[in-house]
């Protein structure tokens, strides 16, 4: 799956409703950290194994994106959160600057959340 810019307070609302799993990445293009794990992060959308899970992007600095990243209470950039039918299930703060595996946690938690 491709992986989607979430550019709205409502398109946020409206895919937590949607049943299923979804990964965001909160995420700033003057990031770092962000310009690091975000291959990694398109890599893992593309896999087969999930097909089935939904990927999104929201970019925190933009006035939209700012808004989304306030209602999931995201204070760090990169940020990626696992919702499960709507239900936030995993967190993490990939730290600056980023460690040797900084996705290794999230395909983890990923694994679970299936």
């Amino acid at each position: 799956m491709v992986v989607a810019e979430l550019t709205s307070l409502s398109a946020y609302q409206e895919e937590l409703q949607k049943p299923g799993v979804v990964v965001i990445d909160f995420y700033s293009p003057s990031c770092g950290p962000c310009k690091v794990v975000a291959p990694l992060f398109d890599k893992l959308a593309t896999e087969a194994v999930n097909a089935h899970v939904r990927f999104f992007k929201v970019n925190g600095l933009n006035d939209q994106g700012s808004k989304i990243q306030e209602a999931a209470q995201v204070v760090w950039w990169p940020t990626f959160v696992i919702y499960k039918e709507g239900q936030e299930q995993w967190r993490a703060k990939v730290p600056n600057p980023p460690d040797q595996h900084p996705i290794a946690g999230l395909t983890s938690a990923l694994e679970k959340a299936r």
